[in-house]
């Protein structure tokens, strides 16, 4: 019987009855208090599949000697807090979520995209101190009708696409291989180059995994391409962005407009202030109640799928 470790304490119970079925024995940690990097490489050591969240980091040298096939499956989209070595290693299946938050994401783009331009956060502390609508800085804005620029051709970008239709907004795009996205070609999406992305659009929205190779593409010259009226959205990595520049633009110019939705502790010195052209939340949009549920369920399914391979 293959032996299967969650590190995650609450794990759905729908997620446990599809592993528990499938007659992989299922323990579930029940400490609040994340493994170390010891304990980690003993649980992998010890166990077939481990259960991680995004919160759990691989590093190189906690690659295991072993010559017994092994999984491990991580509760998120994106695979930067495991090393390479890890996905390149045979020995080793590297389980991700690619369909569970991809509403919720695109879900969260749009509340900051709308959250900024209709000034929401401004107004309701306008409002909390009794004052009225001559007080905000400045007028909010429609979004009905702009053009939203997309970097990136994936599932989040996809439903993107699909809830911005309900706006009437005019899409570019700017992906590696357009060739491979005919069904966006079909439906009149227009792929053109990263600084058309950036210098044409009025709201651009980032939705790409991090990698070595596009840490900081927004880079200080590409923030310089944008309109000073633009509004930026990141709900992927703070890395893929030179952060002090993008918010340096944003101070220089009060209807540039920023939405973050990123690692927040990693950029404290940065956004220790409020501004009214700012929003950040600390990397939820992934995580709400139903996507987490249903990364669970995903993270099972693909289990059962893999597991008769390494039996």
């Amino acid at each position: 019987m293959l032996k299967a470790y969650s590190i995650i304490k609450n794990l759905d119970k729908k997620a446990c009855e599809i592993i528990r079925n499938a007659g992989i024995q299922l323990d579930i940690s029940n400490s609040d208090k994340r493994p170390d990097k010891n304990e980690l490489v003993i649980l992998l050591n010890e166990y077939d599949i481990l259960i991680i969240g995004i919160e759990d980091k691989f590093t190189k040298d906690m690659l295991p000697i072993t010559t017994k096939e092994k999984i491990i499956a991580t509760l998120s989209v994106g695979l930067d807090h495991i090393d390479k070595v890890f996905l390149e290693n045979d020995k080793i299946k590297i389980i991700n979520c690619q369909n569970s938050n991809v509403i919720s994401v695109a879900e969260h783009i749009f509340a900051l995209i709308l959250g900024l331009k209709k000034r929401i956060i401004e107004a309701n502390d306008i409002s909390l101190k009794g004052e009225n609508r001559r007080n905000l800085s400045m007028r909010s804005n429609d979004i009905t009708g702009s053009t939203l620029g997309i970097i990136g051709a994936g599932k989040i970008s996809h439903e993107v696409i699909r809830m911005s239709k309900s706006f009437n907004m005019n899409i570019i795009c700017n992906t590696l291989n357009p060739e491979k996205h005919q069904d966006l070609i079909k439906q009149g999406i227009k792929f053109v180059s990263l600084d058309e992305v950036l210098s044409n659009a009025d709201i651009i929205t980032i939705n790409i995994p991090l990698t070595e190779e596009n840490k900081n593409l927004i880079s200080k010259d590409k923030i310089k391409l944008m309109k000073k009226t633009a509004t930026f959205i990141n709900t992927s990595r703070g890395e893929l962005v030179d952060m002090s520049e993008l918010i340096k633009y944003a101070d220089e110019n009060k209807t540039f407009n920023v939405g973050l939705d990123i690692d927040a502790e990693n950029y404290k010195d940065i956004l220790n202030i409020k501004r009214n052209n700012v929003i950040v939340t600390p990397h939820i949009a992934g995580v709400t109640m139903e996507a987490v549920a249903r990364m669970d369920v995903e993270v099972a399914n693909l289990l059962v799928k893999y597991e008769r391979k390494i039996k």
